[in-house]
This record gives structure tokens, sequence and C-alpha cells, in this order.
């Protein structure tokens, strides 16, 4: 319950909100949400052997962060495994295999990445014996 003199303190405060447009706030808490759940998952997974740690943060990044290929005004947002329960639910198979592939691009292409930064690594600590 709140006090008539204090809806208008709020709505003051609040007020600038409208100014800044809904894609530009929806962006924002998508990406800020997915940093704290990549921080999350990072923190819990180091507890774990690196490899295997590893190889679940880049599973969670590319489930997390991985654009969908759906069309309408908040696709632009959405990650793909949302596209890709969509595709599940609708039984709609083109659906289903892009955002899937999208999906295990990501995840194969962060493979690649971390096995050439692991060998870099290897080799720079070689050299530096």
């Amino acid at each position: 319950m709140v006090r008539e003199n204090q809806t208008g303190i709020m709505n003051q405060l609040f007020s600038f909100l409208d100014f800044i447009p809904e894609d530009a706030i929806a962006l924002t808490a998508y990406g800020i949400g997915a940093i704290i759940a990549l921080w999350c998952w990072w923190r819990l997974m180091r507890r774990l052997p690196t490899t295997f740690g590893a190889i679940s943060w880049l599973i969670v990044f590319a489930v997390l962060v991985t654009p969908t290929v759906s069309e309408g005004p908040n696709a632009s947002v959405a990650p793909a495994i949302f596209g890709l329960l969509f595709g599940v639910l609708t039984k709609d198979s083109p659906l289903i295999w892009s955002n899937l592939s999208l999906i295990l691009f990501v995840v194969g292409l962060g493979l690649v990445i971390g096995y050439c930064w692991s060998k870099y690594s290897t080799n720079k600590s070689m050299r530096s014996i």
C-alpha cells in the first residue's frame, strides 16, 4: 500500500525510463543477465577438472548467447534455445534444425578455439622452461 505523496516521487524517479527505447532496455537486461549467469556457472565449474569445466561453460555460453533465426519484433533479443524449443513445441522441423545448427556451430567454433589456445599455452610454457 503506497501513500499518495509517495506515488509522485516514484513516478518522477522512474520517468527517465520513458526516454530509453524498449529494445535498449531489453538488450541490456539480456546482456547483463547472460553475463551474471555465465559468471555464476564459471564459479561453479572451476571446482571441476579444467577440461570438463571449460567445455560445460562453452555449452552454457552457446545456449545463452547464440542468436535465433526466428522472425518477429523481439527475435533480436531471443537466444537460439528459445527458437529451438518453439520449433520442438510446434513441430517445425526447419526451425529446429536451423537453431540447433547455430548452437552446435558456436560450440564447435569454441572447441576449436579452445584447442588452439591450449596448444598455444602448452607450447608457451614449454619454451619458458
